[in-house]
């Protein structure tokens, strides 16, 4: 018997981009899909999942990255920064039309720093050594970055006088550059993707509200994501039973900006966290009957 049902605003699946010809822009939707952990693992712990996705994504500035690859990373950059699958893909559709062996050689010996394991795993077939999987927030990463930054021999990476290299879209916070600035790390950024409200959300809504009696929880994964979605869970009669869960602390934190109620924040940006956190849950009023 099913826990709960559990509404993810999001797509279902990782998407997997398998466009190869040269444009000015791809469309992320335009992908084959693998099974989405979210869904494998809230139903371990007995939840039914639904998929509903309120942003879509277009890749940008492929053509530039296809370029700076192409000229390899000697003077110019000490490491690579993405906070986000998304920019991984990004990287990938730049990283087919780059290389000789030599400049991948050169690229894949940089330090390659990431956000969390699901971008750490995005970038496996790259065959960079990612750095920073368990910080889990742009936060904790700056600091893992400076950290590894003051640490290491700046001969090896020039770090006192080159950049990083930050892939990132269009709805990055400024956390993590602001941060580094502050420790005299450089980066120099590019955009890769740019976020857009997906335009069936509302009619999708409704149908699924039509569909399922009862959705106990309502998941957000980033804050774009709140400001498209929360005009319309509104109007539904639906907030009797709904509790709130939302990815990370700067979600978290919008959503309480937005006087919504958030019953749980999952510490890390991975499936697992996320399952275990609305599993764990206890609600005031069972404290209280329980005492």
């Amino acid at each position: 018997m099913s826990k709960g049902t559990v509404l993810l605003l999001k797509d279902k699946a990782s998407l997997e981009q398998d466009k190869t010809e040269q444009s000015t822009t791809y469309d992320i939707s335009d992908s084959t899909q693998i099974p989405d952990e979210y869904e494998t693992k809230l139903a371990s712990l007995s939840y039914t999942s639904i998929f509903l996705p309120v942003l879509s994504y277009v890749f940008v500035n492929i053509e530039e990255l296809t370029k700076i690859l192409k000229n390899g990373p000697e003077k110019k950059y000490w490491g690579i920064v993405v906070t986000s699958q998304k920019a991984v893909k990004g990287l990938k559709l730049a990283w087919n039309d780059a290389f000789n062996n030599v400049t991948e050689a050169l690229w894949e010996n940089l330090p390659f720093f990431v956000v969390g394991k699901a971008t750490s795993k995005a970038v496996d077939d790259l065959n960079f050594n990612a750095l920073g999987l368990n910080s889990g927030n742009s936060e904790s990463l700056a600091e893992y970055i400076i950290e590894f930054h003051n640490q290491n021999n700046a001969q090896n990476f020039h770090q006192n006088s080159l950049p990083l290299l930050f892939l990132t879209g269009d709805k990055r916070l400024d956390k993590l550059p602001t941060r580094l600035s502050q420790a005299g790390i450089k980066l120099e950024e590019l955009l890769v993707y740019e976020t857009r409200p997906d335009e069936n959300f509302s009619t999708e809504l409704e149908n699924i509200v039509k569909k399922n009696r009862r959705i106990d929880w309502i998941v957000f994964f980033s804050p774009s994501g709140v400001d498209v979605a929360w005009k319309s869970l509104t109007k539904l009669d639906l907030w009797k039973t709904v509790k709130i869960a939302c990815i990370g602390k700067t979600t978290g934190n919008y959503l309480e900006k937005c006087d919504i109620k958030v019953h749980v924040i999952s510490p890390k940006p991975e499936p697992e966290s996320l399952a275990c956190s609305i599993n764990e849950y206890i609600s005031p009023e069972t404290l209280i009957n329980n005492l």
